[in-house]
């Protein structure tokens, strides 16, 4: 399918918003890339590399590249697509300021981590604009104008939330990302998905960066496993008490599928939430265990082993935050 004519904005292109965005550049698309400055620096001098299990491609530069959006010329444009790519803590400020593009855009398209960010993004540019992703790509980036794919568990699942948008609508823009060489399919069951990604995050993530430990080093000592269960287990039934369909019957189901299948491929890896803390950076803990805390909160249900890795993440976050401050005083 052709790219003639499209526009595309990537904000917050840090490694999933430039691996997706360099892909579609590649393709042909009018790609602009909200970053960070020295990613932008990087792309506009000399393009995006990527590689890993996505493949070897080489975007040449320069790439059109801004730190934010008010320094983008000749505003305002016409987005077929926009999409964030920013942590889940700075989703409502990112939906903020995307707002003041409308009507100028065709959709949103979320591909973040976590619970809430789809529900944000629609209280400011409406439901019928608003698409998201679950993406469960490993993806890093070794320097500032590099891609590497490191793990590729599953496609990209490309749906909505609420039924103002066309399946026909979604599959169009999913046959366009496959022409451009992205792993993507259309779904009707995008809150399943995004589910069962939280539900593997909430268990791994926290656990793994507090104790400086890989996924397999926590699916096998009895210790940990024990944890993992309980906060898979609170977020279960907080999906329950909210209605959310799973795509699992109970806790014991998943968590068969989980150590028997999601586990093993990943076992030599540890969290992102680990590299956070030891940056000193604040870390994706609301949207995801957080957001069992209080999502439990607002049905009554006591979910004492999320709260608890909350607690101690915070603790760590500001620990960090606090030392960051020392050394550059």
């Amino acid at each position: 399918m052709s790219a003639a004519g499209k526009s595309v904005l990537v904000f917050g292109a840090g490694a999933v918003g430039c691996l997706v965005g360099g892909l579609l550049a590649k393709a042909g698309y009018h790609v602009t890339f909200i970053a960070r400055r020295r990613i932008v620096e990087a792309l506009r001098a000399s393009g995006l590399t990527i590689s890993g299990v996505w493949g070897e491609h080489r975007v040449s530069g320069p790439l059109e590249a801004f730190e934010s959006l008010s320094d983008i010329p000749n505003a305002p444009r016409l987005w077929d697509w926009v999409l964030i790519t920013t942590k889940c803590f700075d989703t409502a400020s990112a939906a903020g300021e995307i707002r003041n593009l409308l009507p100028g855009i065709g959709f949103c398209i979320s591909l973040q981590n976590g619970l809430g960010n789809l529900e944000t993004i629609a209280q400011e540019i409406g439901w019928e604009k608003t698409l998201g992703g679950r993406v469960i790509t490993g993806v890093e980036i070794p320097h500032p104008g590099e891609v590497r794919v490191t793990v590729h568990a599953d496609e990209i699942r490309l749906g909505h939330l609420r039924r103002e948008v066309s399946m026909s609508a979604i599959e169009e823009i999913a046959a366009q990302w496959r022409s451009a060489g992205i792993p993507v399919a259309a779904t009707e069951e995008l809150e399943q998905y995004i589910w069962a990604k939280v539900l593997y995050n909430v268990a791994l993530n926290p656990l793994g960066a507090l104790l400086g430990a890989t996924y397999g080093d926590l699916a096998d000592h009895e210790s940990t496993r024990e944890i993992m269960n309980e906060l898979i287990e609170e977020a279960f039934a907080v999906a329950m008490a909210h209605r959310v369909s799973l795509f699992w019957s109970d806790p014991a189901a998943y968590e068969e599928v989980f150590y028997g299948q999601m586990v093993p491929p990943t076992r030599g890896h540890y969290p992102s939430m680990l590299r956070d803390l030891e940056f000193g950076r604040r870390t994706e803990i609301d949207a995801l265990n957080g957001r069992i805390v209080c999502l439990a909160e607002e049905k009554g249900i006591e979910v004492p082993a999320n709260r608890l890795v909350v607690r101690l993440i915070r603790y760590r976050e500001k620990e960090g935050l606090g030392r960051q401050k020392v050394v550059s005083s």
